[in-house]
């Protein structure tokens, strides 16, 4: 029996889904120096088978041409823990599939981790690349479940969630696939892999699925197709990542063979500097990206649009530093920054900038229950209100370090990812559970597969 439930009608590419929210659900890494992180050194599919303060906001529009509380729970022996408290307002995500798992990277270690949101349990490891040696850093879950995973030294990969799904490909009876952290099945051997893709990089961090059509009543799924990104030409200079621009690809999500792919040039968007660092999808499947900055360009937005694979580009605005991005409900595209101000809200039609101040993130950002945009920070996250900017609850971890990952889950409960993940009600900011077997986890992208979905299939409202 798969673990997700469908009750929306079907999901087409582009459609307009009133009502998918109607069941009252709630909406819903890599600072690739910073401690806890992994230090960055520098196609054709394959089967395998196949601190936040309490300062206030401040807030600035620009336009732009185109081109606290804690509460916690501990566990010394280093294991699995859950409290049995009550979900926030909700409980199916906004396309009513219920996607329960989290996938999280294990950068050092070469390996994703499939963790359980509600049972707090890891119920998978898999090496994300043949060798081992990939440095997955994003993942990106679409609407059945599977992840598609972004290695940093090259190379996508999608894993299937469900053990129904996997197919029997390594001559022995049955499927032989991880059951948890100490069960990593050899590349090969493990058949909840489901493809790999090699790209000619070492430098691919970006991924996000599109929608697809769901079939009614399941949360099979047809015609998905993941985006990636990729620097134009491999190796570490000028800038980590190589000279050139950007490879932008559109990956067939069923065979991981590449549909479609653009280069956009270095003028526009430098390949180098760590190249795209982050990128999510709108309603209608286009692909935003962000690039930190580089000496000629500094901090760049940009996008490909799926029907013609043209691109546009944007300039930041002053203050801010890319670093995660995420779409929201409305379609406006939110980074996070570094520099002055720790978030940035982008208007695509109106192509005008509004900033958020008072604290700095170094990790991703994800919309939660209630209109508010997650964001990480130093000491765990903050909260800030999409339409209005005002900030609202904040999450302060008490270990872990520097928190990177932000995602939201079926129940509507933030997850914080540092060393730690942890979950966090959207409504009072407390952790009311947390995992922390991973091995130097490092994503911050669209873990769950919520924010898909709440693009796709947006809350009323």
């Amino acid at each position: 029996m798969r673990d997700f439930i469908m009750v929306c009608a079907s999901l087409a590419l582009g459609a307009t889904f009133a009502g998918c929210g109607d069941d009252g659900g709630s909406n819903a890494f890599n600072n690739d120096s910073a401690s806890g992180g992994a230090q960055e050194t520098g196609g054709t599919p394959t089967s395998g088978n196949d601190a936040a303060s309490d300062a206030d906001s401040a807030a600035a529009s620009t336009a732009v041409a185109s081109s606290t509380s804690t509460g916690r729970v501990d566990d010394s022996s280093g294991g699995d823990i859950k409290l049995d408290v009550g979900a926030p307002e909700g409980g199916l995500g906004p396309c009513g599939c219920e996607l329960a798992y989290i996938w999280i990277a294990n950068a050092d270690e070469g390996t994703v981790s499939k963790v359980n949101v509600r049972t707090l349990e890891e119920e998978g490891r898999y090496i994300t690349r043949p060798d081992g040696n990939g440095n997955p850093s994003r993942t990106s879950v679409n609407l059945a479940g599977d992840v598609a995973v972004a290695n940093r030294h090259g190379g996508l990969t999608k894993i299937f969630a469900e053990q129904s799904d996997c197919l029997d490909t390594n001559g022995m009876p049955g499927i032989q696939t991880s059951s948890g952290p100490g069960d990593v099945l050899p590349w090969g051997v493990e058949e909840c892999v489901a493809w790999h893709t090699e790209f000619p990089t070492t430098n691919q961090r970006p991924v996000a699925w599109i929608g697809g059509a769901v079939t009614p009543g399941t949360c099979d799924s047809m015609d998905q197709k993941v985006w990636t990104v990729s620097s134009e030409n491999p190796g570490l200079g000028p800038g980590i990542g190589g000279a050139g621009g950007v490879r932008v690809s559109l990956v067939n999500g069923d065979t991981g063979v590449v549909e479609d792919e653009i280069i956009v040039p270095q003028e526009e968007f430098v390949g180098g500097n760590l190249g795209a660092y982050g990128g999510a999808v709108d309603a209608a499947g286009n692909l935003f990206f962000v690039h930190m900055g580089s000496v000629t360009l500094g901090p760049r937005l940009g996008r490909v649009e799926i029907d013609t694979m043209e691109y546009t580009t944007w300039a930041l605005p002053g203050g801010v530093a890319s670093y995660g991005i995420t779409v929201d409900h409305f379609g406006n595209v939110w980074i996070s920054s570094t520099l002055g101000s720790g978030a940035a809200r982008f208007d695509p039609q109106t192509e005008t900038w509004d900033t958020v101040g008072g604290f700095v993130s170094l990790g991703g950002l994800a919309e939660g229950p209630d209109n508010f945009m997650w964001i990480a920070t130093s000491q765990g996250a903050v909260s800030v209100d999409i339409e209005t900017l005002e900030r609202g609850p904040t999450f302060i971890a008490q270990q872990g370090g520097e928190s990177k990952g932000v995602s939201v889950d079926i129940d509507g409960y933030v997850w914080v990812v540092n060393q730690w993940a942890w979950k966090v009600d959207p409504a009072t900011g407390l952790d009311v559970g947390s995992y922390n077997g991973l091995t130097g986890p490092y994503t911050y992208s669209d873990m769950t597969g919520y924010a898909l979905g709440n693009v796709i299939c947006p809350p009323e409202g």
